[in-house]
């Protein structure tokens, strides 16, 4: 009986020994073995990050300059009292009399990209220097156009000279902040 107990007890070690190695495998092995492949993964993904990362920083950096350029055109903010200096700046300088300076609500672009800030603006000149004020304002660094205009209460000033209401709409623009 002797030699039917040590095969038993030989049977239930190996049995014993596969269970242990089957619960090893899975509690132990298949999931530290997933991960290192993971990892190795993750390990080429960065490397090729890296092997990329000159040629992107030089990309960020034309980048930036170009957002600086463009920033001057298309703000992040609405900027209205600076607006109104310059606007009033090329006003004066051409002789003209800024008579009403409206800021209306801003709205979303219909892209949803930047916000359109809608202005309504009343002068008093002739004809030519109302042309000249919109001429300099189409120039301004700052994105902004006149959209609508109209010409009214006409009155004659000296010989040659005619001065008029002009009353006209005018759009300027900034970018949409991302909320974080």
């Amino acid at each position: 009986m002797s030699e039917l107990d040590s095969k038993k007890a030989l049977l239930v070690a190996l049995v014993l020994l596969v269970l242990i190695a089957f619960a090893w495998y899975n509690f132990f092995y298949k999931d530290k073995s997933e991960e290192i492949n993971r990892l190795r993964g993750k390990i080429e993904e960065l490397s090729k990050y890296k092997r990329e990362l000159p040629v992107l920083l030089v990309k960020y950096k034309k980048a930036q300059k170009e957002f600086k350029v463009y920033s001057k055109r298309l703000p992040l903010k609405e900027e209205i009292p600076s607006l109104l200096v310059k606007l009033n700046g090329i006003i004066k300088r051409q002789g003209v009399d800024l008579i009403s300076f409206k800021p209306r609500k801003a709205y979303l672009a219909k892209n949803g990209l930047y916000y359109i800030k809608p202005i309504n603006i009343s002068i008093r000149a002739t004809y030519v220097k109302c042309g000249r004020v919109f001429e300099k304002v189409a120039r301004m660094k700052r994105l902004f156009r006149v959209v609508d205009f109209t010409l009214d209460n006409p009155k004659i000033v000296g010989t040659n000279r005619v001065l008029i209401n002009v009353n006209f709409s005018a759009e300027t623009y900034y970018f949409k902040r991302k909320v974080r």
